[in-house]
């Protein structure tokens, strides 16, 4: 069955359709849900995911500190190796993953109407 495609509107923001905090918090709490993984291995999955597109090591560390303090995500360094940090996703962190998984696919279909229109616009300049 195709799902509905969401309506265009003023209240509508950019802001609002997709942010970037959450395609990265998604994707991160995807890959936590396999076991545990250290900072690099998330940073690689989601360049990989995102076919080239990745983001900035600082943003990522933003990201994964604040999964860790809103509790969706356990933090901790290797025994043996400081410079390898861990994640492991918690309870919390699944029904967050869980809540994303609800609300993406309506906020990634308006982006794409909102791009799509704005594609158009672009072209009238070329």
């Amino acid at each position: 069955m195709r799902e509905a495609v969401p309506k265009v509107d003023k209240l509508s923001s950019l802001g609002y359709v997709v942010k970037v905090q959450h395609v990265i918090d998604f994707l991160v709490l995807a890959e936590l849900q396999s076991g545990r993984r250290f900072g690099k291995e998330l940073d690689q999955v989601i360049t990989k995911t995102l076919k080239g597109v990745g983001v900035n090591d600082s943003y990522l560390s933003q990201r994964l500190k604040k999964l860790a303090e809103k509790g969706h995500a356990h933090s901790y360094w290797d025994s043996d190796n400081r410079y390898y940090r861990y994640y492991e996703i918690t309870e919390s962190g699944i029904e967050y993953f869980k809540q994303l998984q609800r609300d993406l696919p309506e906020r990634v279909a308006l982006a794409q109407l909102v791009y799509k229109a704005f594609d158009s616009t672009l072209k009238k300049f070329e």
